[in-house]
C-alpha cells in the first residue's frame, strides 16, 4: 500500500494542476475571511488609515485591472513553459520533460497567477452599491493588489528560473540529482526484514544450508507459475503485498521480473514454491489468488519511472550523451559532463551493501527471492552505451576509458 501511495504522490506532485489547485483552494478561503473582516472591522481600519479609502468604481476598477492582467500573465507563463518543454524535448529527449513537470518554480508561479485572479474575482463579486447599501472591502483589495505585486516578483524569478533551467549543464545536473536521490531511495530494498551485509552472511545468519538447498532444488521445479494480465512497464512492486501473501499461505514466491521491465499479456511473472502436501481444490484455490495478488501488486504504466527503477535514472543521462553524440547535434562537451555525472552515480551505488535475493519474514523464513539489478548491469546500460555511439569522438572515449578502469574489479566479478 505505501508503494501505491508512494507512486500516486509522486504523478500529483509532478502534475501542472496539483500545487495550483492547492494554491486556489487556499486563495478561496483567505478571499472569504477577508470579505467577513471587511464586513466587521472594514470601517475602523478606514478610520485608521483614510488614504485605502475608495468608492465602489473604484474598487471594482482596480480588481478588473488585476484580474486581467494575471489572466494575460498566466498565458504567457504557459507559453514560456511550452517553450522550455518543446526545446527540453528536441535537444535532450522527451524523457527529460519529467524534469520541467517536477520544477517547483514552474508549480508555484502557475498557482500564483490562477490564485491571485480568483481571490480578485471572488473579492470584486463581493462589491455593492445598492441605494444606500454600499459595501466595499478595503482590505481586500489591499491584499489583492500586494499578491499582484507578489505575482510580479515571482514572474521575474521564473523568467530568470528557466533561462538557467534550459542550459545542458543544469539540465544534466537536475537528472544527476534524481539519480543519486533514487540510488538512496532503492539501496538497500527491502522485501520483508532488510538485512545486513552479504548475501552469504545474511544466508548464513537466518537459513540452514540444508533449507537453503533444498528450496534451490525446489526452484526448478515450482508447483506452478504465475502469468501476467495487464500489458506495460513495471512502475513498481508492491512489496508489501508480495509478502503478505508469501506469509498468509506459508510459501515462496520466486520473482522473474524486477521494475523497468516491459510486460505482455502471458508472460511468467512469477513462480510459487511450496509444499507438495496439498490437495488438488488447495492448490487450484492459491494459483487463482496467485494470480490476482501478485498481479495486483504490479503498478503497470505506460512510461518507466524512478520510483523503483535505478535503470531508468541512469537511462536519462545516457539519452542525453546518445543525442549530444548525434551527427544533428555533435556536442562531445555535453557527453562528457554526462559521462561524469554517471560515473559519480556509478561510484556512489559501488559504495552500497547489495540487498539480498532472498527476502525473509521477521521469523527468518524466506518468502520471497527477487530479482535484483547488479551493478554490471548499470555500467554495461549507461556507460558501455555511450561507448558505442563515441566512435569518432577521442574526448568521449578517453573520459569513459577512465572511468571504466575504476571498475574493473566489479567487473571482473
Amino acid at each position: 500500500m505505501y508503494t501505491r501511495i508512494l507512486n500516486i504522490w509522486s504523478n500529483f506532485r509532478s502534475s501542472f494542476w496539483f500545487v495550483p489547485s492547492i494554491m486556489m483552494f487556499f486563495a478561496t478561503v483567505i478571499a472569504f475571511l477577508m470579505i467577513r473582516f471587511d464586513n466587521t472591522y472594514g470601517q475602523e481600519v478606514i478610520n485608521f488609515y483614510p488614504m485605502f479609502e475608495m468608492s465602489p468604481p473604484a474598487a471594482r476598477s482596480i480588481l478588473s485591472s488585476i484580474v486581467g492582467a494575471m489572466v494575460t500573465s498566466t498565458g504567457v507563463v504557459f507559453s514560456i513553459t511550452i517553450v522550455a518543454l518543446s526545446l527540453a524535448s528536441s535537444h535532450f529527449g522527451s524523457r527529460l520533460i519529467r524534469t520541467y513537470r517536477n520544477r517547483r518554480t514552474t508549480h508555484f508561479t502557475l498557482g500564483m497567477f490562477v490564485s491571485t485572479s480568483l481571490f480578485c474575482i471572488l473579492v470584486l463579486a463581493s462589491i455593492r452599491e445598492i441605494n444606500d447599501l454600499r459595501f466595499v472591502p478595503t482590505a481586500s483589495v489591499v491584499v489583492g493588489i500586494l499578491m499582484t505585486v507578489v505575482c510580479l516578483g515571482t514572474l521575474v524569478y521564473y523568467i530568470h528560473d528557466m533561462s538557467r533551467a534550459i542550459q545542458a549543464p543544469n539540465v544534466i545536473q537536475s537528472s544527476a540529482e534524481d539519480l543519486h536521490d533514487a540510488i538512496d531511495r532503492i539501496f538497500p530494498e527491502s522485501f520483508g526484514e532488510q538485512t545486513v551485509g552479504s548475501a552469504a552472511e545474511n544466508t548464513e545468519k537466518n537459513l540452514s544450508e540444508t533449507a537453503l538447498k533444498a528450496i534451490e532444488e525446489t526452484l526448478a521445479e515450482p508447483i506452478f507459475s504465475v502469468g501476467n494480465q495487464q500489458i506495460g512497464y513495471v512502475q513498481a512492486i508492491d512489496s508489501e503485498s508480495v509478502m503478505g501473501f508469501a506469509n498468509d499461505n506459508d510459501l515462496t514466491v520466486r520473482l522473474l521480473i524486477r521494475p523497468g521491465d516491459f510486460l505482455y499479456e502471458g508472460c511468467e511473472i512469477a513462480k510459487i514454491i511450496a509444499n507438495k502436501g496439498r490437495t488438488d481444490e488447495e492448490l487450484e484455490k492459491l494459483e487463482s489468488d496467485s494470480v490476482e495478488t501478485l498481479c495486483g501488486s504490479l503498478i503497470i504504466g505506460a512510461e518507466r519511472t524512478h520510483l523503483q527503477d535505478v535503470r531508468h535514472a541512469f537511462s536519462e543521462l545516457v539519452d542525453i550523451a546518445v543525442r549530444a553524440l548525434s551527427p544533428g547535434i555533435n556536442d562531445p562537451f555535453t557527453a562528457v559532463n554526462c559521462v561524469d555525472r554517471i560515473h559519480a552515480a556509478l561510484m556512489n551505488l559501488k559504495r552500497r551493501k547489495m540487498p539480498s535475493i532472498y527476502r525473509l519474514n521477521p521469523e527468518g523464513e524466506l518468502r520471497v527471492i527477487a530479482n535484483t539489478v547488479k551493478l554490471e548491469e548499470c555500467i554495461q546500460g549507461s556507460l558501455g552505451v555511450i561507448h558505442n555511439y563515441s566512435e569518432g569522438n577521442p574526448m568521449v572515449l578517453d573520459r569513459i576509458e577512465e572511468a571504466m578502469q575504476t571498475f574493473d574489479n566489479c567487473l571482473s566479478t
